[in-house]
């Protein structure tokens, strides 16, 4: 049956009021949501961190009250090392107040020094004049000198020597059948003595040798007695070498002539200047 009029009216009228009761529930709802949110109480708030106390400061640094000064001189109860101390101007290292001996010292080119040296070996190399004198006739040359010695010590002063000192030259004449080179070396033992640190001398006897050689041929006698003697002076030192000049000379006779051996009595002399170098 189709609805009338005032039938289509109360519907509308009802929908519209049904909507309006829906949409005033709905407004009813979220206004009583929003008074409990308000009604809720505030939430605390954070409190401020506690600030940590400062530091205390550092303490003041105590300066450390200065070391006294060393004794002037060693410590009471020292005593300097076996044998001979150091030479002057290497004294003892001196460290926290006490004296070390350096243990290795540098080389020593002071003053000289007397020490006492067990062992010393001598080379020279020089000029020299060689001679000869008999009953015919005699004659001299210049030449070289050569030296070796071999000592062994006994005090700090003297020593006992070993030595051997040659001469040679070129000689020329009618002794000599026109020119001859001869040379004369003489081996001896004896002692050396230290006058002074820088000053020395010895003295040997033994035995020499000549040897000579010519255009007919070569020839050597070793019958001869021969003596020497030599003074020295050392002009640098160090600890374990010395330099030094020498004046030497050496003398031998020899029973028969070594040119002519109808003739006797030939002496032959021999006197150089050296440049020694020592070892000890």
């Amino acid at each position: 049956m189709e609805p009338t009029g005032p039938n289509r009216m109360l519907r509308r009228v009802s929908v519209v009021a049904t909507a309006m009761l829906a949409l005033l529930g709905v407004h009813t709802m979220a206004l009583a949501q929003q008074a409990q949110v308000s009604d809720a109480p505030p939430t605390a708030a954070a409190e401020p961190a506690i600030p940590a106390p400062p530091a205390p400061p550092p303490p003041a640094e105590v300066e450390a009250a200065p070391m006294p000064p060393p004794p002037p001189g060693p410590p009471p109860g020292y005593g300097p090392p076996p044998g001979y101390g150091p030479p002057p101007g290497h004294p003892y290292r001196h460290h926290f107040g006490y004296y070390y001996p350096e243990t290795t010292p540098p080389p020593y080119t002071g003053p000289m020094r007397l020490v006492y040296r067990p062992f010393m070996f001598s080379a020279g190399l020089g000029v020299s004049s060689l001679a000869f004198d008999n009953a015919k006739s005699s004659g001299a040359e210049a030449g070289l000198s050569y030296s070796l010695h071999l000592a062994f010590g006994i005090t700090q002063r003297w020593m006992v020597v070993l030595a051997m000192d040659g001469a040679w030259a070129q000689m020329s004449g009618p002794a000599f059948s026109g020119h001859a080179s001869y040379a004369q070396t003489a081996y001896t033992a004896g002692v050396q003595a230290f006058i002074l640190p820088w000053l020395y001398s010895r003295l040997g006897i033994g035995f020499a040798c000549i040897e000579w050689s010519n255009d007919f041929g070569d020839w050597s006698d070793c019958r001869g007695q021969a003596a020497s003697a030599g003074v020295g002076a050392q002009f640098l030192q160090t600890r374990r070498t010395a330099l030094a000049a020498e004046a030497a000379a050496t003398v031998a006779r020899y029973s028969e002539s070594a040119v002519d051996y109808t003739v006797g009595n030939e002496v032959w002399y021999s006197l150089g200047v050296n440049l020694m170098l020592s070892l000890f």
